[in-house]
């Protein structure tokens, strides 16, 4: 195995690279690296004699020595006999010995005969058809690198690395091919976990030649996202708002080109805070702010508490918007910042602690009551409170931002009533119906089964005689 990186630019050079000789045939195989629907078809079993694997293993020593001379001949040798697949590993190992050499052209063209006979392993042949299209891009031989870049991401099986759509990207633009090119960057940034700041970079200077400036601009802000204490973007920034008539923008933007050292004073955390923002990355925006207010290096006060809350908000971590917007409203007790923690109450459906701050909102008086008293509807609503959901929305109707969903909310609720009557009607009829069926069932009982009558009563005991009358006197 050849002992070093002989290729400045991602090539390792193997020893017998992916040798399989025919006397080594009961060996254990590797696994599969590619699925059998990218399998390409191979002009050669892939096979190799006993007595060329050891030819090629000394040829490779010497390489390893450093007598590459001395290496290359033995590998000119070796592939003037043998099939396809031993010719393409001859050549393959020939190519590193040439490049060791610095003699890249012999080692492009070495490597191209390599592929030439389509009978490499597929990864390995994926991988040196990448490598050989860097080299030549690297050498500015930019037709011959876009010639082997294409065909290396049309056919690759394997996924194409980032990195082939920069360099095929770089060709382009250095033969004035500028909207090629940016869609090759573009292409190896969206699919990028975290682009480089140099693939950022190219991207500008294309858009730039593009004439693309609100393209620019937000590649500028991607860069000042990822590279915050780099003065340059800033300042290229302001210029690009300057160009697009954003002035209060541009001299905004200049004004923090200014400033130094990123990430060490309060003003700084949050300027880098407020960019998150308007990237529409509020979850680091907010973890920066938490920081320097838990650092000291922010006072905790209004301003500040504010933009931590809006953060946390649009982040949706309602835990952390409900701790902000507890201690703004503690530092200024407002009726909006009651609003905003009722609306993350609503998120969180918590329907009862919403009714509560909303009510505690409109009380103090917020900038759209109207907004606030449909949240109070709907919280009100969740919580069962239907009689307080319709006494919202009917205050909503006063006010021209809520006149229209407040119709629509009194709407649904009168629907909803109506059909709850009709529902409770309904059910009461087949009630009485149930009720007059048992009656009639025991009216029916009664007929068949009377009652017996009850015993005439004794006869009554003669009455006494009267007395005899008094004497006469």
């Amino acid at each position: 195995m050849i002992g070093r990186c002989a290729l400045a630019i991602c090539l390792c050079a193997g020893a017998v690279m992916a040798a399989n000789p025919a006397w080594a045939q009961d060996q254990p195989k590797p696994a599969a690296q590619v699925s059998a629907e990218c399998k390409k078809p191979r002009r050669d079993p892939g096979m190799m004699s006993e007595g060329l694997y050891h030819q090629l293993e000394t040829a490779t020593e010497l390489v390893a020595k450093n007598k590459n001379a001395e290496a290359i001949e033995k590998f000119q040798k070796m592939a003037q006999n043998g099939g396809d697949y031993e010719k393409a590993v001859v050549y393959y190992n020939m190519g590193f010995a040439y490049n060791a050499m610095n003699r890249l052209p012999d080692a492009l063209k070495t490597f191209e005969k390599a592929l030439s006979y389509h009978s490499l392993p597929i990864p390995q042949e994926e991988q040196l058809t990448f490598n050989v299209g860097q080299l030549y891009v690297a050498n500015g031989q930019f037709d011959e690198g876009i010639r082997v870049l294409q065909n290396y991401i049309a056919t690759a099986c394997a996924t194409v690395a980032p990195e082939a759509h920069i360099f095929l990207g770089n060709a382009y633009a250095e033969k004035k091919r500028f909207a090629e090119a940016l869609k090759e960057v573009d292409l190896a940034v969206d699919t990028a976990k975290e682009p480089k700041e140099s693939w950022l970079q190219l991207k500008l200077a294309l858009h730039y030649e593009l004439k693309q400036l609100p393209k620019c601009a937000e590649t500028l802000l991607r860069l000042i996202a990822i590279a915050p204490a780099k003065p340059d973007y800033w300042k290229q920034l302001s210029g690009i708002l300057f160009d697009l008539k954003q002035d209060k923008d541009s001299l905004a933007v200049l004004a923090l080109a200014g400033n130094q050292g990123f990430l060490k004073t309060g003003n700084e955390y949050k300027n880098l805070a407020s960019i998150y923002l308007l990237l529409e990355i509020p979850y680091k925006a907010g973890a920066l702010l938490q920081e320097a207010i838990d650092k000291k290096l922010l006072p905790a006060d209004e301003k500040n508490l504010d933009l931590l809350s809006a953060a946390w908000i649009n982040a949706r971590d309602t835990a952390r918007a409900e701790a902000a917007l507890k201690k703004l409203a503690a530092v200024a007790d407002k009726g909006d910042y009651y609003m905003r923690l009722g609306y993350v109450y609503i998120e969180s459906e918590r329907w009862k602690d919403a009714v509560a701050t909303l009510e505690k909102a409109a009380a103090k008086g917020v900038k759209k009551p109207g907004e606030t008293a449909l949240l109070l509807a709907k919280a009100a609503y969740e919580s069962g409170d239907k009689r307080k959901s319709m006494q919202a929305a009917q205050n909503a109707l006063k006010y021209d931002e809520s006149r229209k969903a407040a119709s629509e909310w009194l709407g649904y609720l009168h629907q909803e009533q109506v059909a709850e009557e009709n529902i409770a009607a309904a059910n009461a009829a087949r009630e009485e119906k149930v009720q007059e069926k048992k009656e009639a069932a025991a009216q029916k009982e009664a007929e068949r089964n009377p009652p017996p009558e009850a015993p005439a009563p004794p006869p009554r005991a003669p009455a006494a005689p009267a007395p005899p009358p008094p004497p006469k006197k």
